[in-house]
């Protein structure tokens, strides 16, 4: 089996069974994961996925008739992706569940709409909200209850309580998950985007990865966001129950509150046909300390031990990036002893550092999973805030990383090709500007990564960020942060310091 080579045009708003259901921080494009999946392995093999985030992975999985195994220490990741996975749903009675909510809310709601915010104020909340659940330390508030308003708060526990009534546990499950959906919006961190539509916007929550509220909120009403959620949720299970049906089982799909350190307590060894995954980019994102807000409604505890085992370098607890590295590395020497011979891992990541790439080669080689190829796969999305913020210096591409495993024995050392580093940045920079007229950092950085790594010389050459933008520079490459592209321009644009950061 040849690996995948070519970077494949994500599709991501023609899948409502994740676009539109729950948001999360991170989704990869539903059609290129499920484009690995096919070309890795065949019906009936098992596809591991031991980052499993919102489970487009045992999602696709299961779609291709796959069994699946996703793995993921946030208990929000998990329910996300076992009600997204669940198969076949009786979309008749969901409705008559949701119609139920709706009567038992409405005559309460109705009195609500007509008072003003000092009676908010002034009378307690009527039904359980979470209560004294500490927020990260970087948020703009200490408690998961002063991200509401008061009347969020009276509106939200009411739907809360009433969807707790219902008896059936696969319905009541399902319209929590719309519930959880509805949370994103109706809090005081939603704030509308300029000339769309009141609704139109988002969290801050997903564009600076922190729970910072606006000075000018926007208050959206709860019901009408969890009356929009489940028009999605319908959309979505339309879709899951023509292309899963039944195919969903226990038998066929495991979700596992984990960590990939520790696969081999729930997977026997060399069972795995096919890996996916997405680990988590260093300090990128805090996907623990960010969840809170969901978890804490929902119910889901995060106790000390899953925070010291999450792979990340800083938040609240400020794991150093030796946790990180030390963490990755055991989690790459884990899957390959899930993995059967010659299988197959692709691994998704995007960093800056130099140093990481190195560490999860070094890492997969120990392993017995020698790097294959490397293919850079551009994510084609909306830029966030710190990218439209930072142009030149925000990665917002990522690479995909194919390793097979293989004993020693068929292991065969391939030979490092020498190189000079400034020589190489401004050759794959020249090719990046020529093939789109203008190249974006991620577009040389990305490019000059696959080279070193298919050179094997990605430990031997540690540029740093810095050394790249430098070597741009010097050899009259010129960056224009109107349009985030670097061109060749006659003349360079002066020394460093000089640059737009």
């Amino acid at each position: 089996m040849k690996p995948i080579t070519g970077k494949i045009v994500p599709k991501r708003q023609e899948a409502a069974r994740h676009y539109g259901s729950h948001p999360y921080f991170t989704r990869r494009p539903w059609n290129v994961v499920h484009t690995y999946i096919r070309h890795f392995s065949r019906q009936g093999d098992l596809v591991l996925d031991p980052f499993g985030g919102s489970g487009v992975t045992a999602i696709e999985a299961l779609i291709l008739r796959r069994k699946a195994i996703h793995i993921d220490l946030n208990p929000l990741a998990n329910f996300i992706t076992r009600e997204i996975a669940v198969s076949p749903v009786d979309l008749g009675e969901l409705t008559e569940a949701f119609d139920r909510v709706s009567k038992a809310c409405a005559p309460v709601l109705a009195g609500w709409r007509k008072r003003d915010d000092a009676y908010f104020e002034d009378h307690e909340v009527p039904h359980w909200y979470p209560k004294g659940v500490l927020l990260p330390k970087n948020s703009d508030a200490r408690f998961v209850e002063e991200l509401f308003t008061r009347r969020q708060l009276f509106v939200l526990s009411l739907i809360l309580d009433r969807i707790k009534q219902e008896r059936n546990r696969e319905l009541r499950d399902l319209l929590l998950f719309c519930f959880s959906a509805t949370l994103a919006k109706s809090n005081r961190t939603f704030i509308s985007a300029r000339n769309r539509a009141e609704t139109r916007g988002g969290p801050t929550i997903f564009s600076v990865y922190r729970y910072a509220i606006p000075r000018e909120p926007v208050e959206l009403d709860p019901w009408e966001q969890f009356a929009a959620r489940f028009r999605n949720l319908i959309l979505s299970k339309r879709e899951t129950n023509r292309l899963i049906d039944d195919f969903y089982h226990p038998s066929t799909c495991q979700i596992i509150q984990g960590s990939a350190t520790c696969l081999t307590d729930h997977l026997d060894p060399a069972s795995v046909d096919y890996v996916f995954t997405d680990p988590p980019y260093g300090a990128h994102i805090a996907y623990l300390d960010l969840s809170t807000m969901w978890n804490a409604w929902l119910g889901f505890d995060i106790s000390r031990a899953d925070r010291e085992k999450e792979i990340i370098s800083g938040g609240d607890l400020h794991h150093s990036r030796d946790h990180y590295i030390g963490l990755l590395r055991k989690s790459i020497e884990q899957i390959s002893k899930a993995l059967k011979s010659r299988g197959w891992l692709s691994l998704v990541f995007e960093h800056k550092d130099v140093t990481f790439y190195s560490s999860i080669i070094e890492a997969a080689e120990e392993a017995g999973l020698p790097h294959v190829n490397t293919v850079m796969q551009s994510l084609d999305v909306v830029w966030s805030m710190h990218k439209k913020k930072n142009p030149m210096k925000v990665l917002s591409g990522e690479l995909i990383l194919n390793f097979r495993k293989m004993s020693n024995r068929q292991r065969k050392p391939r030979p490092r090709a020498a190189l000079d580093l400034v020589q190489l940045i401004q050759e794959v920079a020249r090719e990046q500007v020529a093939l789109q007229r203008g190249a974006r950092t991620e577009d040389i950085f990305n490019s000059l990564m696959v080279r070193l790594m298919d050179s094997r010389q990605i430990s031997e050459k540690p540029v740093t960020f810095q050394f790249l933008l430098d070597s741009l520079v010097s050899d009259g490459f010129r960056f224009d942060p109107d349009t985030g592209r670097w061109y060749l321009g006659d003349k360079p644009i002066g020394a460093q310091p000089s640059l737009p950061f």
